[in-house]
């Protein structure tokens, strides 16, 4: 098996719910703690190891653990403890304790979301428009992953993926949640430049129309 097997860009948000999904830090480290030690020689091994012991403790959300920010390997991510295999395998000791913080970090970043989209959307039984609340949602959701990715490299890929994750949360199918963000970003959101906030707020309207339109 190859790390790109265990590439995050995919999860749903299904996959990453911590609402459905325990997780213990301290239980965590032990499990890691308990791998074969990294060896810098081979350090794409260390990365498989721990994605494979993780993720059958936890379920596939761990895979994210090593989806560092900026131009690290899998690119674009918000952790900002792991970068890539040339900076982050080195002596074991430190190696497993930078992996178990980048595992704490992922899933802190997954919980927050979560709140958050909470907070953001519709409350059930509320007759509020979805459309409207939205609109309001998705620039604020857009801000968040800027600062969480530094707005590096690739930002964009997990910024649509977070948007997708909302709104499968609002009761949208995966599918089409998908297709309605790309579509709304069509290709404007850069790397190392955060969002002007007018795109932004463009993004939030063709999503939430786009929606109405084929709801209608």
């Amino acid at each position: 098996m190859s790390m790109w097997d265990y590439h995050p860009g995919a999860l749903s948000w299904a996959d990453v719910d911590p609402a459905t999904h325990a997780f213990d830090a301290d239980e965590a480290a032990g499990v890691i703690g308990a791998l074969p030690p990294p060896d810098s020689a081979d350090p794409e091994r260390w990365v498989v190891s721990v994605s494979e012991a993780v993720g059958e403790r936890y379920g596939v959300w761990a895979y994210g653990w090593a989806w560092g920010c900026d131009e690290s390997d899998f690119g674009g991510g918000p952790i900002s403890e792991w970068c890539c295999l040339r900076h982050s395998v080195g002596e074991p000791d430190e190696t497993v304790a930078r992996t178990v913080r980048a595992l704490v970090e992922w899933r802190g970043w997954l919980e927050r979301l979560a709140r958050r989209f909470g907070e953001l959307g519709v409350p059930p039984g509320s007759s509020e428009s979805r459309i409207t609340v939205w609109e309001d949602a998705i620039p604020l959701l857009v801000t968040e992953v800027v600062a969480q990715t530094n707005a590096g490299d690739a930002w964009y890929r997990h910024a649509a993926q977070v948007l997708g994750w909302f709104l499968a949360r609002e009761g949208v199918s995966p599918d089409f949640a998908d297709a309605l963000v790309h579509s709304a970003i069509g290709g404007r959101f850069r790397s190392w430049v955060g969002p002007d906030q007018a795109v932004v707020a463009d993004v939030a309207e063709r999503v939430a129309d786009g929606f109405f339109e084929s709801d209608a």
